[in-house]
């Protein structure tokens, strides 16, 4: 434990002690069970607006957590609990005189619907967390395809005898292959995997280019054409 969790720790424990003594000095015309359910209520809105010292979603100089995204649907829900609560201690035991029973159900209603924003507040984080694994997914299959193209390009400049529009061909294709979008479609997927299977299995054969000419022609003319195939296709 760092020093400014220990310094934050010892705060909250001195704030949650003034704030007892708070209401024990003050609250001496208050019936018990209504003393102590006041405290318990003030001593959980305390800690829900303590929580971000104590456990920051964003520390400097790292990556954010995706408790960022859902940040402002939790200090919506937090302050409005907060409000509330507050509100109906102060308008129960200072404006009217309510019987215990009564607070107790309001104050325990309240609590349940902010456990419920709490549970909107996971879901909208969990939501976050999935947009980069959605959009890394889209993108790895075209960055495949330029893995294996560019596996096939060093391995033709260790082939001197390769004929010279061959190489340019190749080189081109790997060039253009930066014109191709991520796109999240099922065909988009198919043709990548076909497309990295045709430059591997050239990949195999392209160093003895003399006797697998016509393979090779065949791989290479499928991964153009499978190339203009995927050029033209985008997300949904």
């Amino acid at each position: 434990m760092n020093t400014r969790r220990k310094l934050s720790l010892i705060a909250l424990v001195l704030g949650e002690i003034l704030l007892i003594t708070a209401f024990l000095l003050l609250g001496t015309n208050l019936a018990t069970n209504i003393l102590i359910l006041n405290i318990v209520v003030a001593s959980l809105v305390y800690a829900l607006f303590f929580v971000d010292v104590l456990f920051p979603c964003i520390r400097l100089g790292k990556q954010q957590s995706i408790e960022v995204g859902s940040l402002g649907v939790r200090w919506f829900f937090t302050w409005i609990y907060a409000f509330a609560a507050i509100g109906v201690m102060l308008c129960a035991n200072i404006f009217f005189s309510w019987f215990f029973v009564l607070q107790f159900v309001i104050q325990a209603t309240l609590i349940f619907l902010l456990i419920l924003g709490m549970i909107a507040v996971l879901s909208a984080a969990d939501r976050v967390g999935e947009v980069p694994i959605s959009e890394n997914s889209i993108r790895s299959g075209v960055s495949e395809m330029k893995q294996v193209m560019n596996n096939l390009k060093i391995q033709i400049s260790t082939l001197p005898d390769l004929p010279e529009n061959l190489v340019h061909r190749i080189n081109s294709l790997n060039e253009n292959l930066r014109y191709i979008s991520p796109a999240n479609t099922i065909e988009a997927r198919e043709i990548e995997n076909l497309f990295c299977q045709e430059a591997n299995n050239m990949l195999i054969v392209i160093s003895n280019y003399k006797y697998n000419t016509t393979t090779i022609e065949n791989h290479l003319k499928k991964m153009e054409m499978l190339y203009q195939n995927r050029k033209s296709v985008y997300s949904i």
